[in-house]
């Protein structure tokens, strides 16, 4: 399916929803920039102790006055230079731990902030995105963000200290000769910003054709029966292979452009320890210059080009999470459609009336529903039945506040529903929806789902209730048999099943049956009927169904049509009128052999 592109947040909208995970970890941040701060400081002072030797005990030597206490000089330079490598050992080790755990802290707050979000978003919103592409956002795309927050933390902030640092130290030793140094470096700057924005629309585009692959995935392994019963195999094949090729060509574009950025660094450092060596050379020659202090510069301009060169390969890490973080923040800036409002109340025990007022409803420009009413009185049980597309499975969308009405109001036991909490609500609401959705996991496991805690005597009643026992006790390990993914390895009508035993275990006193019999045989229909009508009275039933077994025994059947209640009453009244109900009723012509 086509994914719409949402709008790309800015670069001030992505820092901002980033920053907001560092805050459980900003005690970490805080010593690990101290430690940062320490490593700058003591790589600043590694080049010291040479200066002194050359300086103070080697150029004296030569010139024929060596020092009285040159050993001891000597001795106690070694033993400085010894522990500031050791010190600066220790604040390294620190600086990254710190850095890069909270790094990934972060990282590990965004997926889950992330997943817990798109749990949240309405069903509209799933409507119209690609399960693989949202999948992607959560592992690859967070994958990438997680390696460009971790980066930042342990490389840039490190690097860019240190070049300040280094910068601040040869300015005052030398300001005319930093200059110099300075003045090499607008090619290497101008290259890093040209190659960086063209880097990161790559990125971009690769980010993309990555969410259509896992996409394309996705949706061909789930339809799998599909494809290989309609011999669609070379098609997918096809298909997967175009986008596969599109991800590739994008990331070969990344790859050269990445590529670029090393050579440029590499000419520029030898350009500037060419020009240091030249000029430099001639200033310890003419006395303005001591050797040592030259080699504190060319110490200074090795170390210089390594974070240079660091920075400039995290440029690419920054392009790749930049555009990949791009995608996981416009997830987080969706905002769901149906949410609490502020000041929402908690919901009280739930009587079970439910009352549409005059609602209109439309999934896009053409009406679902046009100015419905109706009320569903405490513990009755109402029927839904109607043409398809008449918006009946909208309806039952809309008690649990799955979607909300463009117009008119929905009340349960005379509140508001967008005036309730959204947990409170459809935690009284028991649902069997037409795709049943099952987990990986036992069966028990799947029935519990309906209530976290429930008890085995609990879950078996259920099971029974269900018909889940029926076959369950023809599997090796009865309720413990464990299901594949989404029920693979069960029937439609197994899954159905599970899906009827769940929602019985909540009991809950509003109870939501879309088509929960699609599935089943007719022996098996009649048994489930019979169960659900068994059950404890008061809880009020909502039933959509076309077979007349399910609906015929129901408290009030309404038949919905053109947007509205065409007509309302028992299975034997409306049967007695020449309506709508008895039409849809009818047995259906006999059908013509084909021979």
């Amino acid at each position: 399916m086509s994914t719409p592109d949402p709008p790309r947040p800015g670069a001030l909208v992505v820092l901002r929803h980033l920053a907001r995970f560092a805050r459980p970890v900003r005690t970490a941040l805080i010593l690990g920039l101290l430690a940062s701060l320490v490593g700058v400081g003591v790589s600043l002072a590694q080049p010291w102790p040479l200066q002194w030797v050359v300086d103070n005990i080697l150029q004296p030597a030569a010139a024929g006055r060596p020092a009285a206490d040159a050993d001891t000089q000597l001795a106690i330079v070694v033993l400085v230079f010894v522990g500031i490598v050791g010190a600066g050992a220790l604040a390294d080790y620190w600086s990254t731990r710190l850095m890069s755990s909270s790094g990934l802290h972060m990282a590990n707050g965004l997926r889950e902030a992330v997943f817990a979000h798109l749990q949240r978003l309405s069903l509209r919103y799933h409507g119209t995105q690609s399960v693989g592409d949202l999948s992607t956002r959560v592992t690859s795309d967070v994958e990438k963000t997680q390696d460009m927050i971790v980066q930042t933390l342990a490389v840039l902030i490190p690097n860019v200290l240190l070049l300040g640092g280094m910068g601040a130290v040869m300015f005052a030793l030398d300001p005319m000769f930093t200059l110099l140094v300075i003045a090499t470096t607008p090619p290497l700057v101008i290259a890093t910003f040209r190659s960086s924005r063209r880097l990161k629309l790559a990125s971009r585009t690769a980010r993309k054709a990555d969410g259509a692959v896992a996409s394309a995935a996705t949706e061909g392994l789930g339809a799998i029966h599909l494809v290989q019963a309609f011999a669609l195999e070379e098609d997918q094949r096809r298909r997967f292979s175009d986008l596969s090729h599109n991800s590739l060509r994008a990331g070969l574009e990344s790859v050269r452009l990445q590529a670029r950025f090393s050579p440029v660094v590499d000419l520029s450092a030898a350009l500037s320890v060419a020009v240091i060596l030249w000029f430099g050379a001639h200033r310890v020659l003419d006395g303005a210059m001591t050797l040592g202090v030259l080699l504190v510069f060319l110490s200074y301009l090795g170390s210089l080009y390594k974070p240079i060169r660091q920075l400039a390969r995290l440029n690419i890490v920054l392009a790749r999470g930049g555009a990949a973080a791009e995608r996981v923040v416009a997830v987080l800036a969706e905002q769901p459609n149906v949410a609490d409002r502020p000041g929402a109340m908690p919901v009280p025990p739930l009587r079970g009336r439910i009352s549409l007022e005059g609602i209109h409803f439309s999934y896009g420009r053409e009406p679902v529903l046009s100015g419905l009413d109706l009320e569903i009185g405490s513990g009755e049980t109402v029927a839904l039945v109607g043409p398809t597309g008449a918006g009946k499975s909208t309806i039952a969308s809309l008690v649990p506040r799955l979607v909300d009405p463009d117009e008119g109001v929905v009340r349960l036991d005379g509140y508001d529903v967008r005036g309730l909490r959204l947990l409170g609500i459809r935690s009284q609401i028991s649902m069997v929806l037409q795709d049943t959705v099952l987990l990986r996991g036992t069966l028990r496991d799947n029935i519990a789902w309906g209530r976290p805690g429930a008890t085995e005597a609990q879950i078996r009643r259920a099971a029974q209730l269900g018909l889940v026992d029926e076959f369950a006790s023809r599997l090796p390990d009865g309720l413990d048999t464990v299901i594949g993914e989404r029920g693979a390895n069960l029937s439609g009508g197994q899954r159905q099943r599970v899906a009827i035993a769940r929602a019985i275990l909540r009991d809950a006193p509003i109870l939501i049956l879309d088509e929960p019999t699609s599935a089943l045989d007719t022996a098996s229909e009649t048994l489930l009927v019979e169960a659900l009508r068994n059950l404890p009275s008061g809880r009020t039933t909502l039933v959509i169904a076309h077979r007349l077994t399910t609906i015929r025994h129901a408290d009030r059947i309404a038949v919905i049509a053109g947007g509205g209640l065409l007509e309302q009453g028992t299975h034997d009244e409306l049967m007695a009128r020449d309506g709508a109900y008895r039409r849809l009723a009818a047995p259906a012509p006999p059908r013509v052999a084909l021979r």
